[in-house]
């Protein structure tokens, strides 16, 4: 058994300090950086609030969230909530008001908090079926006009249910549960149109979904089989949506014509951020950048777990772009701000981190040069 440890490959850089840097250009400086607990913490889950001014996080082991306000060069703590019975599972802004946030757990609870209420929960959001029956919720996500709510449950009974609720009542509006036969793991709103939902589960089914149908099957636009079990989903645009899968492969699929557009494994994403060990790569996410590429985070198990990378997507190849060189730990979550070109990261060690791009300083190699010619070229006067 010791022969066999000693010789498993160490994941390591592919490339020498000096390459790295030169082609990891976009490289980000840690502005600042808090841990929610002097306890031992992991945190899964983080969402910002629509003007950017607030983020909050989801605390796994205690189940709670932290609500942090934000600016380019500190982060302040707004309050702690907590009241989950079992797991928290996921943390959603509203999108049209910065003070309420709401989450869901295994507990099979929705709670809205006001966050101008030091916090308080305002409303509880249940099934209506017998109580004896908890329905675990692993996500939920919140239309973009702030009206409708889904949540996505495990398999309880042989059914994997989506719930649907008006936001103004506690009682559903009514469900899905013929289109995922295995636990529902996210559930997104398109950003623009109220109607378009999309939503992933360990089945292995990316479902494209029309709420404004009468039956489920009507509202089934697309049923799109990624062949692995979905980590995550992310809308990458008004047409795409990433999916992350739980072998770390990255796919990209096309919601108006149900293609896949971009397929990259885990060995070919650790490639191109500059890793020998494709088992040691995770991924976080994807976002779109301040110039408008897709752009991939992703780091490595690998030695201190410290590695975090991301790589611009391009037609045909993934590009590197970044290194975190200031990060400590494993990341499970981050948000990007376009407008202010800040990255927020959160992560297994309970830090949250806020990036921003490193400025450029300009050469002074040419003026040095032109001085130096100069003195060496100039006319004596006699």
């Amino acid at each position: 058994m010791s022969d066999i440890i000693d010789n498993e490959e160490l994941d390591k850089d592919t490339v020498e300090a000096e390459v790295l840097k030169d082609i990891f250009r976009n490289n980000y400086s840690l502005l600042t950086e808090t841990t929610v607990s002097l306890k031992k913490s992991y945190i899964n889950k983080l969402h910002e609030s629509k003007s950017g001014s607030k983020i909050a996080v989801g605390i796994s082991n205690n189940n709670s969230v932290e609500v942090f306000e934000i600016t380019k060069g500190s982060l302040s703590s707004v309050c702690r909530l907590s009241g989950h019975q079992k797991s928290l599972t996921e943390v959603v802004f509203s999108p049209n008001d910065d003070q309420t946030l709401y989450t869901t757990g295994h507990d099979g609870v929705i709670k809205m908090w006001d966050l101008r209420a030091s916090g308080s929960c305002s409303q509880e959001y249940k099934d209506d079926v017998d109580e004896q029956i908890v329905r675990p919720y692993e996500c939920m996500d919140v239309s973009c006009n702030g009206r409708v709510l889904c949540a996505g449950s495990q398999l309880v009974q042989d059914d994997a249910y989506l719930v649907f609720w008006d936001q103004r009542k506690p009682t559903p509006l009514g469900g899905y549960w013929n289109s995922h036969t295995d636990d529902i793991t996210q559930v997104k709103f398109h950003r623009e149109k109220t109607e378009i939902l999309t939503t992933g589960a360990l089945d292995g089914l990316l479902n494209v979904f029309n709420i404004l149908e009468e039956t489920e099957d009507d509202a089934l636009i697309f049923s799109l089989n990624v062949e692995n079990s979905i980590e995550k989903i992310n809308w990458l645009d008004t047409h795409q949506v990433t999916c992350t899968t739980q072998s770390n492969d990255l796919q990209i699929w096309n919601t108006d014509s149900g293609d896949l557009v971009k397929s990259y494994t885990r060995d070919k994403i650790a490639k191109s951020i500059k890793r020998s060990k494709g088992d040691d790569c995770y991924l976080v996410d994807t976002f779109m950048s301040n110039d408008n590429n897709p752009v991939l985070l992703a780091g490595s198990h690998g030695a201190n777990g410290d590695v975090l990378r991301s790589v611009t997507i391009l037609e045909k190849k993934l590009q590197p772009r970044s290194n975190f060189k200031q990060n400590k730990q494993i990341v499970r979550c981050c948000w990007y701000d376009k407008e202010r070109d800040i990255l927020v990261t959160a992560g297994e060690s309970g830090l949250v981190s806020v990036w921003s791009v490193e400025s450029v300083q300009p050469s002074s190699c040419k003026l040095t040069t032109s001085l130096h010619d100069l003195r060496v070229n100039r006319h004596k006067p006699y």
